[in-house]
């Protein structure tokens, strides 16, 4: 058996999106952090940004491996084999034990001293490669889709009005996503969503002060959306309320909500089970000592 990895050219695009598409018949993926079909020119834009590259079989382009880098750490964040589970036995362990050393000598080489991996619980060919590198668990990203109704309904706790935003809401509302997540990458994209023509969201008020915000927003097939409400508002049924009017907006647009968090979130989970959301796939984060 000939194994080769090599880097992806544009060429490779189609067969690479075709791998991709097989391992997530068009839901989420986390290396493109987006939902729905994926096409040529996104993995050209994560090219940009990481290293992609193609591993063959007997000299077929078979696989996909992309290797991020953040604060100088390396990260696996994705490899798929189209077809492992239908290789022989045997097959199965030489592909994993060789990709395995090249991995291993790829992130040695770079001087890192653990080697951390990102790998969707549903990949066959990745869950046996945690298994040889004898991996641990440090985390997992939990994927939540929506089933629950297309146009919930919409209440005001009492006491609370929950509307639609305006321009004159946006610097009390930039005041308010500043309290309440210390996130700057999120306080940057909901300010961008202020600004946008076609940025939607709902303000929740007590007595014309703003307490709570959500918004929402639509782009390349990902629906966006965050809830945030103030500390001493909190478990009144606000968060909810705003998230139904985000679920609502979000259905209207014919695209299906989802949302991402960790599973060693003790919140996050919980509220989105009870918004009517169920857990679609997870990808875990293992590491491995060099």
């Amino acid at each position: 058996m000939h194994l080769a990895v090599r880097p992806a050219t544009i060429e490779d695009g189609t067969t690479l999106v075709r791998v991709l598409d097989a391992a997530y018949a068009g839901g989420y993926s986390a290396t493109f952090d987006r939902d729905g079909p994926l096409q040529p020119n996104d993995l050209w834009w994560a090219r940009s940004e990481k290293d992609v590259s193609v591993i063959e079989v007997n000299r077929v382009p078979s696989g996909l491996l992309v290797v991020g880098r953040s604060g100088g750490q390396w990260l696996v964040e994705e490899i798929l084999l189209d077809g492992f589970s239908g290789y022989p036995s045997r097959t199965q362990e030489a592909l994993v034990s060789r990709i395995s050393a090249h991995l291993t000598a790829l992130f040695q080489r770079a001087g890192q001293n653990v080697m951390l991996l990102r790998v969707a619980d549903t990949n066959p060919f990745g869950l046996l490669l945690v298994r040889s590198l004898h991996a641990v668990f440090t985390n997992a990203l939990l994927v939540y889709r929506y089933r629950g109704p297309k146009r919930p309904s919409v209440g005001s706790p009492e006491g609370y009005e929950v509307r639609r935003w305006t321009p004159a809401d946006a610097r009390e509302i930039g005041r308010l996503v500043r309290e309440v997540t210390p996130d700057r990458g999120r306080i940057d994209e909901v300010e961008r969503v202020l600004r946008a023509k076609d940025g939607k969201g709902f303000v929740a008020c007590r007595d014309g002060l703003a307490v709570g915000v959500s918004t929402v927003e639509v782009r390349t097939g990902r629906p966006d959306w965050f809830v945030g409400v103030r500390e001493t508002h909190r478990r009144r049924g606000l968060g909810r309320a705003l998230a139904h009017a985000a679920i609502a907006a979000i259905g209207a647009r014919g695209t299906p909500p989802y949302a991402t968090v960790w599973a060693l979130d003790p919140v996050a989970g919980p509220f989105l089970r009870a918004l009517g959301f169920a857990v679609e796939r997870m990808f875990l984060y293992v590491e491995r000592p060099l």
